[in-house]
């Protein structure tokens, strides 16, 4: 029995010695992330200018299909021909209503009366020009 207490006092003056002169045998320690962190960084900023570029690439395009549109618009529709709701907005642009009132009045989206000015570019920039020098006149005189 002796015997047994001195091995197991032993055994654990062993482990106290191994604990005090290696510390980080017995400590697991965790994976290095910090390369993972920089790649992750640099991969996200590449995501970023691409998201950039294909924004601006989208509204490019937005912007070509609606003058597209426009164009095939004038082309196979006469101005005389257009729907009442086309040219109630339209009239109701050149006395100078924004979108919103356009909308209320007629009861459409102002999505939809955005759409419709911006097919009609060259009629809704006179009607602005002339709300402003209606405005101008009225102010001044």
């Amino acid at each position: 029995m002796e015997y047994f207490l001195v091995f197991l006092l032993g055994m654990a003056l062993a482990v106290v010695i191994v604990f005090v002169a290696r510390p980080g045998l017995f400590i697991r320690s965790g994976p290095d992330f910090s390369l993972m962190e920089v790649v992750f960084e640099e991969a996200l900023q590449e995501l970023k200018e691409r998201q950039s570029q294909l924004i601006a690439e989208i509204e490019e395009k937005h912007a070509s299909l609606l003058e597209l549109q426009g164009e095939m618009v004038r082309t196979f529709l006469p101005p005389d021909i257009q729907s009442p709701k086309v040219l109630a907005v339209l009239e109701l642009a050149q006395e100078g209503c924004d979108e919103v009132t356009i909308a209320k009045r007629l009861g459409l989206g102002t999505g939809e009366v955005q759409l419709i000015l911006e097919l009609n570019q060259s009629e809704a920039a006179e009607a602005k020009k002339e709300a402003k020098s209606c405005r101008d006149l009225a102010e001044n005189g």
